[in-house]
């Protein structure tokens, strides 16, 4: 297929990587100019290796795709709209964004066909051209409008180390998603530690324990489908990165705050509830997001 690539961040490369190494034509869109014309992938089991795709700057370079996926974070899909409206409404899209917001986005564009994915790889810029691989993940896919008949061509020939299934519930799996981000992100971030410390720290543990407890209070038909264990076992498996949040921060990047905790405090909302606990990290966050806006 011929798969366009809108944004060459993390797990843009990422995924650009594996399906050309799975014989699929990529296209990169990318805003800035300046991107290096040569992109690259390094494997902890291969080493560096090359990504064969063509750069395009300009939407209308995607009009002849097959399958055009979004990889830019949340907060830059409103400068997409006016362009994605201009693409034929046949073009199936893709949408890898954090969080549950993205599909208000998607809700209002034309397009008769929109897929939805959860990533749970870790990946990292190591320069302007070339993403790590980290940590091998699953990364779930779901049909969220219409029907596409050439999905399963995106499960074909992809290899032990990129993981691809499909989900018929797939906003489940977001918010899942979304709830595990919300009990990591934000106590990673205001206290500066990677993922292993929050099970390490008794301190740190009980805090989010903590939140878990107010979040299977307020959701409770979630308690038999994601276990304290769950969150554990987690925070250990993935001990040394550092959550996406934190590295934005870091960075100082605009972080993904409302996408992901402000998402999940709206949907207590709905049920007439409160998360206190998840409530008060927002707010300290949202101060250190100012930081973030500059970065826009």
């Amino acid at each position: 297929m011929n798969i366009g690539i809108i944004g060459a961040g993390s797990i843009g490369m990422l995924f650009g990587a594996y399906l050309a190494e799975a014989k699929h034509n990529i296209t990169f869109l990318v805003r800035n100019s300046n991107t290096p014309t040569e992109l690259y992938i390094e494997k902890s089991h291969t080493g560096q290796q090359l990504i064969p795709c063509t750069l395009v700057n300009s939407m209308d370079k995607l009009e002849k795709m097959d399958l055009i996926i979004i990889a830019v974070k949340y907060h830059h899909l409103q400068s997409l709209k006016e362009g994605l409206d201009a693409l034929p409404k046949d073009i199936p899209l893709l949408f890898l964004q954090n969080g549950l917001l993205q599909l208000s986005f998607a809700a209002n564009l034309k397009q008769d066909t929109i897929l939805v994915g959860s990533v749970l790889h870790g990946a990292m810029k190591k320069d302007t051209q070339t993403v790590q691989h980290l940590g091998v993940g699953v990364t779930t896919i779901g049909m969220w409008k219409g029907e596409w008949e050439r999905v399963g061509e995106l499960f074909l020939r992809l290899n032990e180390h990129f993981p691809v299934e499909f989900s018929s519930k797939i906003e489940d799996v977001l918010f899942k998603k979304a709830m595990l981000n919300s009990l990591i992100n934000p106590l990673t971030t205001i206290a500066r530690v990677p993922n292993g410390a929050l099970v390490q720290n008794e301190a740190y543990k009980t805090i989010v324990k903590n939140i878990y407890d107010e979040m299977m209070d307020v959701f409770e038909e979630w308690k038999n489908r994601l276990s304290w264990d769950e969150v554990v076992t987690l925070c250990t498996n993935t001990q040394h990165n550092h959550s996406s949040m934190l590295k934005d921060y870091e960075n100082g990047r605009l972080m993904e705050l409302d996408t992901i905790v402000g998402a999940i405090l709206e949907e207590a909302s709905k049920r007439n509830k409160k998360l206190p606990i998840l409530n008060t990290f927002y707010l300290l966050l949202k101060e250190k997001n100012k930081v973030g806006e500059r970065h826009l």
